[in-house]
């Protein structure tokens, strides 16, 4: 029987669209770029598609403490995103555009993906104190 993780398939819906959004249209990510930005955002794009790879092979599989750690470096990520959709929302500033939904569909996506990968990698509550050991061994 086929195991399935929602968290890390969150991940993958979230950004499979951004990562080919930056790849095929980097000119669209900035609002004047460099022709040399180019490549850094299409190199990014790769990066995204990357860790999507990444969570489709712990998507497909028991949470153990890997999958726990990625789901928790993968939580990180989300946190950057999210606080510059929230920074765009409470911004006076207009211009943003709609790509890919806008601010509030961005804020939104990336606090679901980070809330759900970060309720896996807190999922073990002996995952916690085992850390808490290794650091603090005495």
């Amino acid at each position: 029987m086929p195991i399935l993780n929602p968290a890390f398939l969150i991940h993958t819906l979230l950004e499979l669209p951004a990562s080919l959004n930056f790849f095929f249209r980097p000119n669209e990510q900035l609002s004047s770029p460099a022709p040399q930005a180019h490549a850094l955002i299409r190199q990014y794009a790769v990066l995204l598609l990357s860790s999507n790879i990444i969570a489709l092979v712990f998507a497909f599989r028991h949470v153990d403490e890997i999958s726990r750690r990625v789901a928790g470096a993968l939580a990180i990520y989300h946190a950057a995103p999210l606080v510059r959709a929230v920074g765009r929302i409470t911004s006076k500033k207009e211009g943003y555009g709609k790509g890919l939904g806008g601010p509030w569909v961005h804020a939104v996506g990336h606090a679901g993906a980070l809330g759900a990968l970060g309720w896996v990698f807190l999922s073990d509550k002996t995952f916690l104190l085992r850390l808490q050991r290794e650091k603090f061994p005495y």
